[in-house]
């Protein structure tokens, strides 16, 4: 029904009162001259009532209200004696661009004043919904991530840790990106680096192993992260269905960050966008910080060396497997890629140097060793070989 305001005549108590009707979208709202109209004076242009059509009406404003919801945006933390920065952080939370719905903070037992910094911001930001729970006992950083997410009622979780500083837009920003495209499911960004005093020891870090140009959007492939993680909590946000899956399928083996990104890249939902939207904090207390990242702790130009990698993404896999029933077929071709590990590890340990060198063709190997780690394979295998000779 074409919009239209048309008059018709009604009688009420014995009088003939004039009315106008506006329809809106096949919604017909009435206006009595002079005084209200009640919602039974909504009708159509014969003048029959209809309740139907406030039904509509109803339904249609709760709609509109539930997309409202969509919006809804959480952010969970896990503290744990955090006292000297965890103030800091929850301001850059407060001053977000694009306002949070709910801070849901759940500390594990700090022994520290963390407890009571949080509740003086509670008290002097009231406007704000920061909620904050105390488990009854330390239970680690990976469950307590675990509890403080099955908390956050969002559309759109982002981890945080109690030590960074977030940059105004990051909210806005992530939001934005993944509203934009509805496949992303896990969106990570980039950072800044700072020190215990706020400097910036390095002003834009690239988390992905391969160049991707700045403010670029990436797609990570479920391949590349069995290898290792390379995407940290604090700068993720997630959907309600990756955070269900977590839920359902949490393994105490694997980093709390690294299985959320594992679940979204075997639907082909894990991205990452070269933009440092918080700055992350390193200092003596880090939970995981840096540390590690890059340093080797055994011999790679050892045979158990060189197998290592192979070896861990094989068991990698095989723990995925026994919490996560769906990845097997979510992912393309998972068996022909849990296949290339198992063949790797025999090519190298019984010396197959021939096929170990077709193997180079295969895109799985580019993965896991650079040129020069697949030249040391074939010198180990060599090796081997010569043994057996």
């Amino acid at each position: 029904m074409p919009d239209s305001i048309g008059h018709h005549r009604r009688y009420k108590a014995g009088r003939e009162v004039k009315v106008s009707t506006a329809y809106l979208g096949g919604l017909a709202v009435s206006k009595k001259h002079g005084t209200d109209v009640t919602s039974a004076n909504i009708t159509r242009t014969t003048g029959k009532l209809h309740v139907r059509f406030l039904e509509e009406f109803i339904s249609k404003c709760l709609i509109i209200r539930k997309g409202e919801n969509l919006l809804m945006i959480s952010v969970a933390m896990a503290s744990y004696n955090g006292e000297k920065f965890i103030k800091e952080q929850l301001i850059s939370l407060l001053n977000q661009t694009k306002k949070i719905d709910e801070i849901i903070i759940c500390d594990d037992c700090s022994t520290d004043n963390t407890v009571q910094v949080i509740k003086n911001i509670q008290s002097l930001y009231k406007d704000f919904n920061i909620q904050l729970f105390i488990n009854k006992e330390n239970v680690g950083y990976k469950k307590n991530f675990k509890n403080v997410l099955s908390k956050c009622k969002g559309n759109y979780i982002f981890l945080c840790d109690q030590d960074d500083v977030w940059k105004k837009n990051k909210v806005e920003k992530m939001v934005s990106i993944m509203k934009a495209d509805k496949k992303i499911k896990v969106l990570a960004s980039s950072y800044e680096l700072i020190d215990s005093n706020d400097n910036i020891i390095q002003s834009s870090t690239n988390l992905y192993k391969s160049y991707v140009s700045s403010h670029s959007l990436k797609c990570i492939s479920f391949e590349e992260l069995i290898v290792g993680n390379s995407f940290q909590g604090c700068s993720l946000c997630i959907t309600p269905e990756i955070n269900d899956k977590f839920q359902k399928c949490f393994d105490i083996y694997f980093h709390h960050d690294w299985l959320i990104n594992l679940y979204a890249s075997e639907i082909r939902g894990m991205y990452y966008v070269n933009e440092a939207l918080f700055q992350y904090r390193i200092h003596e207390n880090n939970a995981i910080g840096l540390a590690g990242l890059s340093n080797v702790d055994y011999d790679v130009k050892s045979l158990e060396g060189r197998l290592k990698t192979a070896k861990d993404c094989l068991n990698n896999l095989e723990h995925l497997e026994k919490v996560d029933s769906e990845v097997i077929s979510n992912v393309h071709n998972y068996s022909r890629y849990k296949e290339f590990y198992i063949n790797h590890i025999n090519y190298i340990q019984k010396g197959q140097f021939i096929k170990l060198i077709i193997s180079n063709f295969n895109r799985y190997y580019k993965l896991i060793k650079s040129n020069k780690g697949r030249i040391m394979d074939m010198i180990i295998c060599l090796k081997v070989f010569k043994k057996k000779v």
